[in-house]
């Protein structure tokens, strides 16, 4: 391409040692006043002036970051899915946000229809810059401090760097490399070869970068967001065991840390207690809507929630303690047709119901799924989300991914910020 100098005083360029100039095409020089040329050594006008050296070249590589395939959501990480990872469920995203029609995604006859434009709408979700294979879509994370993340890397090469190196604030991160980079032409899967330790709270977002030297040029290549971790938001919790004929609702082996992992996921400290003493509600009206697998607050006198906080309230102290809570009432539920229902959607200190039927659909995320409703997220297959996504097709807790016997238990940034207004 050619170039363009024009200036209106004078022009000085001093350098130590020879200096070229190559065109491919004619040069022209031209003056208002004099043009004069001096040489020590006199002046040559002819000869053949040689072929120009090749242009420097950056480095032709990209380092992406995925969570390995053990990762079960101890920490945030929302990225552009590409098919690319080790993990369970991991379907790129462009196919798979759209809309559904009139028809719910859950019901016979639902039909999904991809679009362009949503899935163009949350690439802006990300931050962005140029690698030789394109537009680099930076992953967003969150840690905590005192804790860790392992990741992988996947290494696109095109052309080997001379050098590949990490670059971030080694105030606010420890970084322990367990693998370098593997940088044969291709595309090279390093498993877990990267842990991230948060060794303090930070109030600006941080980066941890990889940088490509290549003919004495840098050049980023790897990037990870990782979003301030220095106010986060702590919620109250209490897990209620609920009698009724003679049967008590139970945890799944696990189940609180599902549900701590995902509020972790949003800069969320779950403050959880253990409710001791279990509530009886055997009653006629409860009996009715317990045994009749309807959906269960259609009553038009008072819904099944309603109905559990009156016996949960009717103890001593309780409504004076718990009503700034979140509660969760466990019951036995083997006749129920859901595993679990929210009270409302996006509505402070509500209370939620987690049947326990494991062998019907009950799975060690619903616990989570259900108070994530009552915080304000919609399902992800749901039309009322930011974003609807195919259903079965992510390991977002808000999905059914386990009604396929496959694990849900990540966030996106977009939910982050729906539960949790002080993430930045």
């Amino acid at each position: 391409m050619g170039r363009l100098r024009i200036v209106k005083g004078k022009i000085f360029e001093v350098v130590e040692n020879d200096l070229h100039y190559y065109s491919e095409a004619s040069i022209t020089e031209s003056a208002s006043d004099v043009y004069s040329e001096q040489g020590g050594d006199g002046i040559s006008h002819s000869g053949d002036p040689g072929t120009p050296p090749p242009s420097p070249t950056l480095s032709k590589c990209a380092v992406f970051f995925r969570p390995t395939k053990e990762w079960k959501g101890e920490f945030g990480f929302d990225w552009i899915r590409v098919g690319d990872s080790k993990m369970e469920t991991d379907v790129p995203y462009n196919g798979i946000i759209g809309k559904y029609g009139a028809v719910y995604a859950t019901d016979a006859g639902s039909k999904f229809t991809a679009n362009p434009k949503k899935y163009n709408a949350i690439l802006k979700d990300y931050s962005t810059f140029s690698v030789y294979k394109g537009t680099y879509y930076v992953p967003n994370m969150t840690l905590n401090v005192g804790e860790k993340a392992i990741l992988d890397t996947i290494i696109h090469v095109g052309e080997k760097a001379d050098k590949l190196h990490y670059a971030y604030n080694t105030d606010v991160f420890e970084l322990i490399i367990m693998k370098q980079f593997t940088v044969k032409k291709g595309i090279n899967h390093d498993e877990g070869s990267l842990i991230i330790k948060c060794k303090k709270a930070f109030s600006t977002p941080e980066t941890i970068r990889v940088i490509a030297t290549k003919n004495k040029l840098k050049e980023k290549v790897g990037e990870i967001k990782i979003l301030p971790n220095n106010n986060n938001k702590n919620i109250n919790i209490v897990i209620i065991p609920v009698e009724n004929n003679g049967y008590i609702g139970h945890f799944i082996p696990n189940e609180q840390q599902v549900l701590t992992n995902a509020l972790k996921q949003s800069y969320i400290n779950p403050l959880i207690e253990a409710y001791k003493t279990p509530i009886n509600v055997d009653s006629a009206w409860f009996n009715f809507w317990f045994k009749s697998g309807e959906k269960l607050d259609n009553s038009s006198i008072v819904s099944i929630h309603s109905h559990l906080d009156d016996a949960f309230y009717k103890i001593k102290g309780n409504k004076d303690k718990y009503s700034k809570y979140y509660r969760i009432y466990m019951l036995k539920g083997a006749d129920i047709a859901i595993n679990g229902e929210a009270d409302h959607i996006d509505t402070p200190n509500s209370s939620v119901v987690v049947f326990d039927r494991p062998k019907r659909g009950r799975s060690v995320s619903t616990m989570a799924h259900e108070l994530l409703h009552a915080m304000g997220l919609y399902h992800t297959f749901d039309n009322d989300s930011p974003y609807t996504f195919e259903l079965y097709k992510t390991d977002n807790i808000m999905d059914y991914t386990h009604k396929k016997l496959k694990n849900r238990f990540s966030t996106n940034k977009f939910q982050w910020k729906k539960i949790n207004p002080n993430l930045k």
